[in-house]
């Protein structure tokens, strides 16, 4: 990973050249040019030919880069795979994961491309996004399924239509493969990041899900558009309240270690260990941030 956070996630149809080009100016964390879903079958090659051509280019800063292919059971994300690795993205996303079987096989098929094309071993990282009753189910295995595994995420739309539910404002009929995604992710060290919010005109709307994402133990969220950015960044960084809070725990804990002791209390809570690692954590977002 480039920039060490991942808030924000802007999805790039790979078919539209300038939308390509310009994802090199946006505050995304993470780029996702994407090949699969969204791309007509007719515009597969001419997208994934810009994606190429963008790779190649450079010229991404400390955005993280990664390219959506289409499932590897089918001749045409075999070939994504093939003319994508070569470019040395920073990950690839595998649609519709229901198992970890699903994993290891784009880890071996990815490994055989970095020798091939000498690139360092293990630098190709695997996002693996869960749509699907069968992927919510599974979560854990798959986030646990490789060592390139950096992070799960959400597609909610094809979850919704795979349960066959109707889900609200308040996303409560979808929760639950939101807190299995969570816990599989924090089980196995990596990231979880939530799905876009599809009402584009409703910004209110987006910053209730994001607020809610990121109360849920999310990471970041997707984008749809660069104009949805800014907010997304916003919720999910660190607010200077938890630096305050963070730098004062560590202080305090010192504090106690000297007196031989593991625990103390700030503003009349008790803190011990899992305090500190909260703080720990948020002080490390706040540097990765800073980096970008």
């Amino acid at each position: 990973m480039i920039c060490g956070v991942r808030r924000s996630l802007l999805y790039v149809p790979g078919e539209n050249e300038k939308m390509v080009a310009k994802a090199r100016t946006t505050p995304a964390d993470l780029l996702v040019f994407n090949l699969e879903d969204g791309v007509a079958a007719s515009m597969k090659e001419t997208a994934r030919a810009n994606v190429v051509r963008a790779l190649q280019s450079g010229e991404f800063g400390a955005r993280e880069v990664t390219v959506r292919i289409n499932g590897l059971d089918s001749a045409v994300g075999r070939q994504d795979l093939a003319e994508v690795v070569p470019c040395r993205p920073d990950g690839i996303v595998l649609p519709k994961v229901e198992r970890g079987a699903q994993i290891t096989a784009a880890e071996a098929a990815v490994a055989e491309l970095e020798i091939s094309h000498r690139i360092l071993k293990w630098s190709t990282k695997l996002h693996a996004m869960i749509e699907s009753a069968a992927g919510a189910l599974s979560c854990r295995e798959i986030a646990l399924a490789s060592s390139r595994m950096v992070s799960l995420i959400f597609g909610s739309a094809d979850y919704a239509s795979d349960v066959r539910c109707q889900p609200g404002e308040d996303r409560i009929e979808i929760s639950f493969a939101m807190q299995m995604m969570v816990a599989s992710a924090r089980a196995a060290g990596i990231d979880v990041i939530d799905a876009p919010c599809f009402d584009l005109q409703n910004p209110d709307l987006l910053r209730r899900e994001a607020t809610q994402a990121r109360r849920l133990g999310f990471d970041g969220k997707s984008a749809l558009r660069p104009d949805q950015l800014s907010t997304i960044n916003e919720i999910f960084d660190v607010t200077p309240e938890e630096i305050q809070w963070a730098e004062a725990v560590l202080a305090e804990l010192a504090e106690a270690e000297k007196r031989g002791r593991a625990l103390s209390m700030l503003a009349g809570r008790l803190i011990d260990t899992p305090h500190r690692s909260a703080a720990e954590r948020i002080l490390r977002r706040k540097s990765a941030a800073g980096r970008l």
